[in-house]
């Protein structure tokens, strides 16, 4: 009898351990939360966890629970905690200034107020001197565009196309049909899409230009985050060096990758911006501050953000049909063309050299792959991602080339 005991115990526990599983999955179902995102986080947590010291595939799954919770809740509250998110990366990217200016005997906590001022300076005078030729603009833009289409619609609806097959010897009564049936609504639908879609654009600017609350959190926000950031940075380290020195090294690794990558684009965009702009505007090319900021806009995707900005603003100045088409095309084709190809050949390489190097045929490839994931920040997050990837590739094919030997 005694023998049967531990049994019968391991029964009893292994029926109970059910029961009470399906009554839990069953209480998840009855108050709708058996797909919860966070319900589902904890229970992978809650049986995990406990296993983390046996077992190597229980570590990585439960970092692999992280993440992806990380990322959800980004997904969430991306919006809520914006400001933070992008003080924090302010303060990132200007921390090895203010270590320089250390280094000259300058407080930290005074070289950080004076950068964000400086900064805020320099962007609210901007949007003081550009925002109001930049609504205008728009404005035109979206008048215009309806005028085309008007003007379009007219031309379908007086039959001059109809008139213009007759003179040729062509029966019209046919395609009078279809006109009228297909083409006719279809065009009206896109119009009406067109203009909905600028007015939407017009009201999004509007609002941004609203949230006045971010605009004074932000610089905040960024003046903390770069007074501390040697601190914080020393908190991690100190950490990290006691838990996991490898990925400290990793990190400094990636981290000599992103903060170039990332900092030079900043100021790439911001270069080639300013430069299509004022030779837009000095060649007289209408909407030329919409169009300069595009170009500076889609700077950063390597490749596709020339292609881009090339086939928009063209299109764009097809759609107005200003009186000198072709000049404005070539003048905007040539400026275009000519600014990119000092950034990517003879900036450019002097300033990243091969640290983010990748072979074209990767990079295509990371940017249809992050584009199609993550629309418009995958395409921007791409590179850097890629050239992190392919660090730990190395190194992985180093260790097995050592391995071999």
């Amino acid at each position: 009898m005694k023998e049967t005991d531990p049994k019968l115990k391991i029964i009893a526990l292994n029926t109970s351990l059910i029961v009470g599983i399906a009554g839990f999955i069953g209480f998840l179902y009855l108050t709708k939360q058996l797909f919860n995102p966070l319900i589902i986080f904890l229970i992978g947590i809650a049986i995990v966890f406990p296993l983390r010291k046996e077992s190597y595939f229980a570590r990585r799954l439960l970092l692999l629970f992280v993440i992806f919770f990380v990322f959800w809740i980004f997904s969430v509250i991306g919006s809520s905690i914006a400001p933070f998110v992008i003080s924090f990366l302010f303060a990132y990217l200007l921390d090895p200034l203010v270590r320089q200016l250390q280094k000259n005997r300058i407080p930290r906590w005074l070289s950080s107020l004076a950068i964000i001022l400086l900064l805020v300076g320099i962007v609210t005078l901007i949007f003081v001197l550009i925002s109001p030729l930049v609504f205008q603009q728009l404005n035109d833009i979206s008048q215009k565009i309806a005028t085309v289409f008007t003007e379009v619609t007219k031309y379908l609806e007086v039959q001059r196309i109809t008139q213009t097959l007759e003179a040729l010897g062509i029966r019209s009564e046919y395609l009078n049909k279809i006109i009228e049936t297909e083409v006719l609504p279809e065009l009206k639908f896109l119009l009406s899409q067109i203009i909905s879609s600028l007015r939407t654009l017009l009201t999004g600017l509007s609002s941004l230009a609203k949230q006045a609350i971010n605009a004074i959190l932000i610089p905040i926000f960024s003046f903390y985050f770069l007074k501390d950031f040697d601190k914080i940075i020393v908190f991690f380290q100190s950490i990290l060096e006691k838990k996991n020195p490898k990925l400290l090294e990793d990190l400094f690794r990636i981290n000599d990758i992103f903060r170039i990558y990332v900092s030079w684009q900043v100021f790439a965009a911001f270069m080639v911006g300013s430069f299509c702009s004022l030779s837009f505007w000095l060649f007289k090319i209408e909407f030329s501050i919409i169009l300069g900021i595009l170009c500076g806009f889609l700077n950063p995707i390597p490749y596709l953000g020339l292609i881009s900005s090339l086939l928009i603003s063209i299109l764009t100045i097809l759609l107005v049909a200003p009186a000198n088409t072709l000049y404005q095309i070539v003048v905007v084709a040539s400026t275009i063309s000519l600014i990119h190809f000092i950034n990517a050949y003879f900036i450019e390489p002097n300033i990243l050299g091969k640290r983010v190097g990748l072979h074209p045929l990767l990079l295509f490839l990371s940017l249809f792959i992050f584009g199609g994931l993550f629309g418009l920040l995958g395409l921007l997050i791409a590179v850097p991602t890629t050239a992190t990837l392919m660090l730990f590739l190395n190194d992985w094919v180093e260790r097995l080339e050592t391995k071999t030997q």
